[in-house]
């Protein structure tokens, strides 16, 4: 039981990374219909930028200097790569997220190298305790973010015009246009909103361990936890993310690592053959 516990708070670690990730995933996706296999990417960078511009500027100056520079990334990439390929076939703009994955980590490599980079300490040293038992502050901290998170979430695509925008966005691009929304602009917001999530994701993980350019190997374990919880949906980005986080602690800590590895995927094939459109996914029937 002691060893299940801790088993579980490091599944709730790993679901709130997956889930985060996920959900800048499923935010693309929605407005865009692309699917960003360079989130994880993102991610990397937002790690090794948090970790070298928190020691150059301080912590402070650094967090912002990062969040910005991830979205400006982001915005970039958007505009200049991704743009152009507006009225292209689908399977155009996802093979360019593969491409521009390549490039933002060949890129890291140049910059930073191989190396580790320790992040700063965000989060207290001394775990809360219950009883004999020892709760790391972060793990709570990345759980309540996530919680935050998806309420905001929902409230955002439900109340706000911008959300709603974006949600018309989703359904039809041409009918979009024809209502007065900008829709290369929902584009570029959507890859921001995605930006700001890799950077709060990054907190976490560069918090617990450091900077690495092989961090970005997080973003493919989160494309489970996408397709689990369903392609479009808000929720479906958080549970898919804790289902994945939870069944490879489990797996990992009771039978091996390299299961542990790959049970993500075998529970997304499962979920895939009962329900092809995930969870919580939308159910679209196409008559012909």
């Amino acid at each position: 039981m002691y060893f299940l516990f801790y088993f579980l708070l490091s599944g709730v670690y790993l679901g709130a990374l997956y889930s985060m990730i996920a959900l800048g995933i499923v935010i693309i996706y929605k407005s865009t219909k692309v699917f960003n296999f360079a989130q994880g990417h993102l991610l990397m960078v937002a790690v090794l930028l948090g970790a070298t511009l928190s020691q150059t500027f301080g912590i402070i100056i650094g967090m912002v200097l990062t969040v910005a520079t991830t979205a400006l990334i982001a915005l970039l990439l958007e505009r200049l790569t991704l743009r152009p390929l507006i009225g292209q076939p689908l399977i155009a703009a996802l093979l360019m997220t593969i491409a521009l994955g390549y490039l933002i980590e060949g890129g890291s490599l140049m910059v930073w190298g191989e190396g580790l980079y320790k992040y700063p300490d965000l989060f207290p040293t001394e775990p809360w305790s219950i009883g004999s038992i020892a709760i790391e502050q972060g793990v709570v901290w990345a759980f309540v973010v996530v919680a935050v998170g998806f309420a905001v979430f929902v409230l955002f695509y439900h109340k706000a015009v911008l959300g709603k925008a974006m949600r018309a966005t989703a359904e039809d691009h041409q009918v979009s246009q024809s209502m007065g929304i900008r829709v290369t602009h929902i584009f570029s917001i959507s890859w921001v909103i995605a930006a700001v999530l890799a950077y709060v994701a990054s907190i976490f993980l560069g918090s617990f361990s450091g900077g690495h350019y092989l961090n970005s190997n997080l973003g493919l374990k989160a494309i489970p936890a996408v397709l689990v919880g369903g392609l479009d949906s808000i929720t479906g980005a958080i549970v898919g993310g804790f289902i994945v986080g939870l069944l490879e602690s489990l797996v990992t800590g009771y039978l091996s690592g390299e299961l542990g590895e790959v049970v993500p995927f075998i529970v997304l094939l499962i979920v895939l053959m009962i329900k092809p459109y995930g969870l919580f996914g939308l159910v679209r029937i196409e008559r012909i």
